[in-house]
């Protein structure tokens, strides 16, 4: 049937946040057949914001996120009756607890009002309405396309999942369930409970509380609920440990030792380069060539040289480590660096994709070592840093030193090399010590690479790139492996400097392979912003008085850049990331308008990975396919191609790319370029564990931030630490805020500002609860009642807290009564969009999290 076009296929993703909605990107373009037999189809772009919108559990039938489904497309008929019994549903629940919190409101303004014999409030006559108010007059957006799974085609190869067990059976299953059994409760709430099958494996004394481990099994049609296999118990939450074992399961990210099979593909150590393989390639290790990376690194997957040339340009080099030499096709070694696809970062270590031998040994750039590479060159103009010429191929280089970021920094600002470094250059004898000769010549290199890195970013975003950078945290950990210091990671001109050319290195080699096989290339793609959101964010900036140009990427750039406050940038740029799309992998054959090829950030045509084979696999494949173009075209492409340079310069070396393949020519195709179908899948496991290792490492963040506040409060008597955040959108009775300093996010709720569940602290002595407040388009006005501690009843406090609250007919405007109750003091305070107020940032240990409170009295801005 997606054969002959009657469905289409694509990755389900469900909505964590309400289960019942779900949505299915296609990963590749409806055929002509698909879009003439769904009219619906017609013009549909990749990636763009039009997914296929699952409607209910039912619709998505047994399927769970990363599922690679079939779907069937409803009719404008189907998809209008089925949505509006969806949203009968979801507004009478709205409706139910609308009238809880409107009884709630009522009995508290009912109760001042009886202790004041004050008169009831006039309602608002709604002149001053807010963007909410504005949406919810035009009502939800209604999806175009309903669709609904008629089958899983290739299930997520990621089911195991954690959370607790329980003999508390779902109301629906009571009929159906034998008494006794066990039920799985998910902490990802996107996912279904589940009926546990060997719940003799459970211990039978296990605290309620335990987060435990289960493998998702079968889901038989004609069940509610899947079966799953109990693994092992993670243990009780807020321990380091714990929670990290918590986050690992949660995100199945490996973290098992390498198996027998894979460990016996390595080669056996000490290896050496063999002679035949050092023959075959170009020899560079007499080049000065070295590495920039964090000082912590061990897996160095890329140097860099640079060489003046007699014509008076540069010599411009990106050597990447050569792990496809050591990674070979359909061995289990490879099966296994598929499966894991990426090094998974941690705050306290690295769960690798491929052994620590050849990770940090083998493959890894290592200075003084010989060691395999594949190469990038490009012969430069010194003055316009323009490409004149590229020469691609299989390298053996020797790496003159390891520079931190730091070091290559301190040369930047017109420092030297530190004498401690370990320098060398490799000579006929062999490696030696390097001469001051050598020194220098890395201190000159450095400079050229900075002076060629700034022309190149400038032009980067004169032609159109965007970065929206986000808050990094850097943690220094005691001997115990606690956080004892926290700090954001900050980017300097040194890190820049590689990144210009990691940059240029990709969008070259995609440039390549693209050109050579136009149907089984692995490329990155990134599609535009999502428009509904990025307009209504827009929207909401424009009442701020702050202009977005959404017309390029570049000119969203141009307008962030325009924004003089640092703190209001940098929150700018945090709320764009919303309507912003991820970045994917995708095999070429799969998406047939070349324009759709594009990444939107990046402003290029073309772009792939190419630079980190040591820690992900899709840069393996792309090694690959490079070698398989080499062989096949050498360093010529047949076809002339638009976005390929010039390959002739005769500063180029002379060996011939054939010379160093690791198999016979004539099956480099066949053995190196995996065949469409299976290129997508690859791509579409590399896109999973991405994002899983992504998530893995902004929680383990989170674990070390929360664990470093946590042993703040144990040390001093405050309950956080005070700092300054920047309101970023307000509602009808909550306001949210923006943390530049740890890039936290979070909303503040006005009613636990003035009831018990208090949302404030003090940082004057005083007592400070909100007695009433009122809403305009983009400012709130609070009214504070201040007095000193005192030893009151809980009565009176209770009553001197409540505000006289009532909602007006459009449920959305808030009136607030003040109470004629007598005060210390009455402060008011107006709190603006993009206005800065202090909060408190205070942990909460099990589980780990952050609450953020407002302190009185704040820096109002």
């Amino acid at each position: 049937m997606l054969r002959h076009g009657t469905l289409v296929r694509g990755v389900l993703r469900v909505n964590a946040k309400n289960p019942n909605d779900a949505y299915v990107t296609l990963d590749a373009t409806p055929s002509a057949c698909a879009q003439k037999n769904i009219p619906e189809l017609c013009g549909y772009s990749v990636g763009s914001s039009n997914d296929i919108y699952i409607c209910g559990s039912a619709s998505r039938n047994r399927a769970i996120s990363g599922d690679v489904v079939a779907v069937k497309i409803l009719s404008r008929k189907e998809s209008r009756y089925l949505y509006k019994r969806y949203r009968r549903g979801e507004d009478r629940r709205k409706d139910r607890v609308f009238e809880k919190q409107r009884a709630r409101l009522q009995s508290m303004a009912d109760s001042v009002r009886e202790a004041t014999e004050d008169s009831a409030p006039e309602k608002n006559d709604g002149e001053d309405e807010s963007d909410s108010q504005e949406s919810a007059r035009s009502g939800p957006h209604i999806p175009e396309l309903f669709g609904e799974v008629v089958a899983i085609i290739t299930p997520n190869q990621d089911r195991t999942f954690v959370g607790k067990i329980t003999d508390k059976m779902p109301f629906k299953a009571r009929k159906d369930t034998p008494p006794g059994t066990l039920w799985f409760v998910p902490l990802d709430l996107a996912l279904p409970r589940m009926v546990v099958s060997n719940e003799k494996s459970v211990p039978k004394f296990m605290d309620k509380s335990t987060i435990c481990a289960v493998r998702m099994g079968g889901w038989p049609a004609t069940s509610m609920y899947p079966q799953a296999t109990f693994l092992k118990c993670v243990g009780r939450r807020g321990a380091i440990e714990i929670e990290t074992e918590l986050i690992l399961e949660e995100n199945c990210v490996k973290a098992s030792e390498f198996s027998d099979d894979v460990l016996n593909c390595l080669p056996k150590t000490p290896w050496q380069i063999p002679q035949d393989v050092l023959k075959n390639r170009t020899d560079l290790r007499t080049s000065c060539i070295f590495t920039i990376d964090p000082p912590t690194a061990r897996d160095l997957d890329d140097a860099v040289s640079c060489q003046q040339l007699p014509n008076g340009n540069l010599l411009i080099g990106v050597h990447i480590a050569d792990v496809s030499f050591f990674v070979r096709p359909r061995t289990a070694l490879d099966k296994e660096a598929q499966l894991r696809a990426t090094t998974t970062y941690m705050v306290q270590r690295a769960y690798p994709m491929l052994p620590s031998v050849l990770c940090e040994d083998l493959c890894s750039l290592n200075p003084g070592v010989d060691r395999l590479a594949f190469s990038v060159m490009w012969e430069m103009k010194p003055q316009s840093a323009e490409v004149v010429s590229t020469w691609f191929g299989r390298t053996v280089i020797n790496s003159a030193c390891k520079l931190s970021y730091d070091d290559a920094q301190n040369i930047i600002d017109g420092g030297h090399l530190p004498e401690s470094l370990a320098c060398y250059e490799h000579v006929r004898k062999g490696t030696v010590p390097a001469s001051s000769k050598r020194h220098a010549q890395i201190e000159a290199s450095i400079q050229w690479f900075y002076k060629l890195s700034l022309i190149m970013r400038q032009r980067r975003f004169d032609e159109g790139a965007l970065s929206l950078n986000r808050v990094r945290l850097s943690f220094d950990l005691d001997e115990s492996g606690a956080p004892r210091d926290c700090r954001s990671y900050e980017i300097r001109d040194s890190n820049r400097l590689i990144e210009e050319f990691m940059l240029l290195a990709n969008m070259s080699v995609a440039a390549r392979i693209e050109a050579c096989f136009p149907n089984c290339a692995l490329l990155r793609r990134h599609p535009p912003p999502l428009q509904r959101r990025l307009e209504e964010l827009c929207r909401q900036l424009r009442l701020s008085g702050i202009d977005i140009d959404t017309q390029s990427a570049g000119s969203i750039a141009h307008s962030i850049r325009n924004i003089d406050d640092a703190d209001i940038r940098y929150t700018v740029e945090e709320m764009m990331t919303a309507p912003m799309q991820r970045a994917t992998y995708f095999s070429t054959h799969a998406v047939e308008n070349r324009s759709e090829y594009r990444h939107y950030a990046l402003n290029a045509p073309l772009y792939t990975h190419f630079t980190s084979p040591i820690r992900r696999y899709a840069d393996v494949i792309v090694h690959r396919t490079l070698e398989a173009s080499l062989a096949v075209y050498d360093n010529h492409v047949a076809s002339e191609h638009p976005l390929l340079p010039a390959y002739s310069s005769p500063f180029f070396p002379k060996t011939l790319a054939k010379g160093s393949l690791t198999i016979k020519r004539g099956s480099a195709l066949a053995t190196l370029v995996p065949p469409p179908e299976l290129l997508s899948s690859i791509a579409h496991q590399c896109n999973l564990r991405k994002d899983a290792a992504k998530k893995a490492q902004e929680a383990s963040s989170k674990l070390f931030l929360v664990n470093y506040l946590s042993s703040i409060a144990r040390n001093s008597d405050a309950p956080g630490i005070i700092t300054q955040a920047v309101v970023t959108k307000i509602r009808e009775s909550s306001f949210s805020i923006s943390s530049p300093m740890f890039g936290i996010e979070s909303i503040i709720y006005m009613d636990r500002m003035a009831d018990r569940e208090n949302q404030v602290i003090s940082t004057d002595g005083r007592n400070w609860r909100l007695h009433l407040w009122s809403v305009e388009r983009t400012s709130i006005k609070l009214v504070w009642k201040v007095s000193l501690p005192d030893k009151k009843s809980p009565e009176d406090e209770i009553a001197e807290s409540l505000s006289a609250l009532i909602i007006d007919d459009t449920r959305h405007s808030v009136v607030n009564l003040e109470c004629s109750r007598s005060s210390d003091e009455t402060v008011t305070q107006t709190i603006r969009i993009f206005g800065k107020l202090s909060v408190c940032i205070a942990p909460v240990t099990s589980p780990p999290d952050l609450t953020v409170k407002l302190a009185m009295p704040c820096i109002n801005a």
